[in-house]
C-alpha cells in the first residue's frame, strides 16, 4: 500500500471526473493505487493554496480534474481551476521546481477510459518518482 504522503492527489469534480471514476469501477478499469481521488463540489473550488499545501504535505504531484470548458455545472469553475493551476505552475517554475508536478485536465462523466489513461500517464512520469525535496 502506498503511503498517503506519497500519493498523487487528484481533486475530482463531482459532476465530471468523480463520475468518470465511478464509471471506471463499473467497467472494471483499474485506477492507479498511487493516486488519491478527492471529491470536490467543483474544480473551481480548489485554491492555489490548497494545491501548494498538498505538495508541501508530501504529495509528489497534484491533478485538478474538472468539466470541459463550457460544460461546467457551476458555469466557470473549470475555467477558474485551469487558471489557478497555470498560476501554480508558474510559481513552481519561478522557485526552480518542476511545474509538471501540477496539472489540470477536463473530463466528461463518461470518460472512464480517458481518466484511467490520464492517471496512469501522470503516475508513470519519471518526475513523480523523485521526491519534491530532492529538486534544486
Amino acid at each position: 500500500m502506498t503511503n498517503s504522503q506519497e500519493q498523487i492527489i487528484a481533486f475530482c469534480c463531482r459532476h465530471s471526473a468523480r463520475r468518470a471514476a465511478d464509471r471506471a469501477a463499473l467497467e472494471g478499469l483499474a485506477l492507479p493505487g498511487a493516486v488519491r481521488l478527492v471529491n470536490v463540489p467543483c474544480s473551481g473550488r480548489i485554491s492555489m493554496e490548497l494545491i501548494l499545501k498538498a505538495l508541501e504535505d508530501g504529495a509528489p504531484g497534484v491533478l485538478v480534474l474538472g468539466c470541459h470548458s463550457g460544460a461546467c455545472h457551476h458555469l466557470y469553475g473549470s475555467d477558474r481551476a485551469r487558471e489557478r493551476v497555470t498560476a501554480v505552475r508558474q510559481r513552481l517554475q519561478e522557485a526552480g521546481l518542476n511545474p509538471a508536478r501540477v496539472a489540470f485536465a477536463s473530463l466528461g462523466p463518461d470518460n472512464a477510459a480517458d481518466l484511467a489513461r490520464l492517471l496512469a500517464d501522470f503516475v508513470e512520469s519519471s518526475w513523480v518518482l523523485t521526491p519534491l525535496a530532492s529538486e534544486p
